[in-house]
């Protein structure tokens, strides 16, 4: 529960989602996206912890698929994309070391029972329906969403402290969080 809201908390500091998922404690803890990740386990808690287990094994199985499936396809596409890394494979070699563990990611969801399967679903088309519904949000400025690019690793060397820290101060949601 902790790392799922420090993921939102970053999500929120990246402007992906309302800001007003960043705000902190007084001791630094994302209380809002606590909240929230609370509010998760207690929809889980209708099922048993085995079945919870195989609903967070079989999305986190579709991430990694979607993940192999991404490799594959930039090595493909975007053969000379700037990478902080390169699998000093080939082609055919990046297909060949991605087929087995995405065989047992597939064997890993075919052992699922269709609860899983049809919650997982459900999620799943939540997550569609939630990304344009944030997205037009966004667009309305019906809340507050952080606006601060994204940098990419080279970028990261090259931020000055000051700046970091006013743009903390400049996203602080009242007295009471400091």
């Amino acid at each position: 529960m902790s790392g799922d809201s420090f993921q939102l908390l970053g999500m929120a500091e990246m402007g992906m989602i309302p800001a007003i998922f960043a705000r902190r404690s007084k001791y630094g803890t994302p209380t809002i996206s606590i909240l929230c990740s609370a509010t998760g386990v207690i929809l889980l808690s209708w099922m048993s912890f085995q079945e919870i287990l195989e609903f967070l094994n079989f999305l986190y199985a579709i991430g990694m698929l979607l993940e192999f499936a991404a490799f594959i396809k930039l090595r493909f596409k975007k053969p000379d994309l700037d990478r902080p890394y390169k699998v000093p494979v080939g082609n055919i070699g990046a297909i060949l070391i991605s087929l087995p563990p995405m065989f047992l990611l597939v064997l890993v969801m075919c052992l699922a029972s269709t609860r899983t399967v049809i919650v997982s679903g459900l999620v799943i088309l939540f997550g569609f329906v939630l990304y344009p519904a944030i997205g037009y949000v966004k667009y309305k400025k019906w809340v507050k969403f952080i606006d601060t690019p994204i940098l990419r690793e080279t970028q990261h060397e090259e931020i000055d402290e000051e700046v970091v820290g006013s743009l903390l101060e400049d996203h602080s949601f009242g007295e009471g969080d400091k």
